[in-house]
């Protein structure tokens, strides 16, 4: 397929599935200004027991065992199973409410995570959360949108499809090419795995042993 094919491609493919666009971004974004709300109203104590537990965590002599092996699995575990479940809620004809909510809940964690270590950590928790968890979800948040629209799609033509009686034998060629989309996805996923794995980390290290040492 040439480049002006693919592009054209891609244009048709936003053009028609615009609103859906609009739906899991939206999702997305309120997830994400839920998120960082919910860090402003937290208790009194529960906001200082995790900021305890953050600052140990930093801390730069816990920073020199880092096991990028351990945070590679647990990054597919994190992430994987929701590209799978969106999957297969785009199968299940009534997923749609489910897929909003796992859109939410994207950008809840997002948002919470971003400001909550710049609550805890000010100007220092910036530089963390951009370094640490920026990066990998400018990946992860296109793909969540990206197989969202996916999946919405194919279970709004799966009920057209119901109520007009139009069942065909092509319904199998199109799950087949609506599971390869969901492959190529987690393909692009797993950049952002790498990235919050190994290349995230390293900066992150620096930087908090750099923090280390300008505070002695």
């Amino acid at each position: 397929m040439s480049s002006n094919a693919l592009v054209s491609n891609v244009n048709k493919h936003i053009q028609e599935n615009y609103w859906l666009y609009i739906i899991s971004i939206l999702c997305v974004f309120t997830g994400i200004i839920l998120g960082i709300y919910s860090v402003k109203y937290m208790g009194e104590f529960e906001h200082k027991d995790l900021v305890n537990y953050l600052i140990n965590f930093i801390d730069p002599s816990n920073t020199s065992g880092i096991s990028y092996k351990l945070i590679f699995f647990q990054s597919i575990k994190n992430n994987i199973p929701v590209i799978i479940f969106l999957w297969f809620l785009g199968l299940t004809i009534v997923g749609l409410p489910i897929i909003v909510i796992i859109d939410l809940l994207k950008g809840f964690t997002v948002g919470f995570t971003f400001s909550f270590m710049i609550s805890g950590l000010g100007k220092s928790g910036i530089g963390i959360a951009m370094l640490g968890v920026l990066p990998q979800n400018l990946i992860y948040i296109p793909c969540i949108i990206f197989a969202s629209v996916i999946s919405m799609e194919f279970s709004i033509m799966l009920l057209r499809n119901k109520f007009n009686k139009q069942w065909t034998s092509s319904i199998s060629s199109r799950i087949i090419y609506y599971s390869v989309i969901f492959i190529v996805i987690i393909g692009f996923l797993f950049i952002g795995i790498i990235i919050e794995s190994y290349i995230a980390p390293y900066f992150v290290k620096n930087l908090i042993n750099n923090l280390g040492s300008l505070s002695k």
